[in-house]
């Protein structure tokens, strides 16, 4: 190798070294954000920046901005949208606040296969008093340690969502009017894993799923002090699998029913409902039905619940049940019991 070729590799490497690109995995500083190695100003230059399976990092921060992420749509030959498999990656103390785009949200999300992580947002009120944080009108959506609060959606996701999870987050005091909720699922299959759905309010419902698939485990859902409607409603059934969750109805509560399932028209065709190991508190002073059911749909499946306060429930199966917290030796209203120490004994 002559000298000569030995230092045209030396300056290729240093070149490589310094582009953008290389920088994508850069942390980005205060106030910053960046696609894949180039900085842009507002959320709304990201998105139009971004290719398919590209990288938006954000740095900590407080953001008055929205934006829109739009896929065109996929080529005859099967290759996929030029903006799907997006990743949108926060930092410690990334914050939204307070904007949507179009008066729908402070980010629409119309492409497939995104990821978000690390992102707080709060604030989100619209005309039509249906914004949401995130409304998602794509498919495959997965949501990790986003803080979603105080707005009227957390989440508001289309009928078209394929498959939702939501792992490690908090929805705090959104709701509003009855019809926005902490999250709207409105199809697809949705997975909640270790997530928080607090002081939902304005008889929103913490959890609304048309899918035809729920899961909800590991989970903390209460309404505190929130003037919330039920904690999770079904409206029109699906297979269902509630295990292992802190289910909590305050005093405050507008709905005495915790749960509904399959109480509306336009009914999936697979139902199957079960309920299994999780801790259900009641703090209605007037006493509360654990479920109300449609007609049509099958006999739920509950059993090894422990049930506090005066629940209503006439099926069979090996439950527990005490008067009051006392008797578990849990916290007064309206504290949580510490969940996870409770599953740990």
């Amino acid at each position: 190798m002559t000298a000569r070729y030995l230092v045209f590799i030396i300056l290729l490497f240093a070149v490589t070294a310094l582009s953008p690109r290389a920088s994508a995995q850069v942390d980005p500083a205060e106030g910053q954000i960046i696609v894949d190695g180039i900085l842009v100003d507002t959320i709304q230059q990201a998105f139009d920046a971004v290719k398919a399976g590209g990288t938006i990092r954000i740095g900590p921060g407080t953001y008055k901005m929205a934006g829109l992420l739009r896929s065109k749509a996929r080529r005859r030959d099967g290759q996929g949208a030029d903006k799907d498999g997006v990743s949108i990656f926060g930092s410690p103390g990334t914050i939204f606040d307070g904007v949507a785009y179009g008066g729908k949200a402070t980010f629409v999300l119309a492409s497939n296969d995104v990821t978000m992580e690390d992102i707080i947002c709060r604030n989100v009120k619209v005309k039509d008093r249906n914004g949401a944080c995130i409304r998602f009108e794509g498919t495959n959506l997965t949501l990790r340690r986003v803080t979603f609060e105080n707005s009227e959606n957390g989440l508001l996701a289309n009928q078209e969502s394929g498959d939702i999870l939501i792992e490690d987050s908090m929805f705090r005091a959104n709701g509003a009017a009855g019809r926005a909720h902490g999250m709207y699922i409105n199809g697809g299959r949705l997975t909640v894993r270790r997530t928080q759905v607090l002081s939902s309010k304005d008889q929103g419902h913490g959890i609304k799923s048309r899918a035809e698939r729920t899961i909800i485990e590991d989970s903390v859902i209460a309404s505190l002090e929130g003037d919330d409607s039920r904690l999770i409603d079904l409206p029109v059934g699906g297979v269902v699998a509630i295990r292992n969750n802190l289910l909590v109805e305050g005093a405050k509560s507008a709905n005495f029913q915790l749960l509904s399932y399959g109480v509306e028209s336009g009914l999936l065709t697979n139902n199957l409902f079960r309920m299994e190991n999780n801790l259900i508190i009641t703090d209605r002073e007037g006493g509360s039905e654990l479920i109300l059911v449609g007609e049509t749909m099958p006999t739920p499946i509950v059993k090894k619940n422990l049930v506090v306060g005066k629940v209503n429930y006439s099926w069979p199966g090996g439950n527990y049940f005490f008067e009051t917290r006392a008797e578990l030796n849990l916290p007064p209203a309206p504290d949580l019991p510490e969940w996870a120490a409770l599953k740990a004994n």
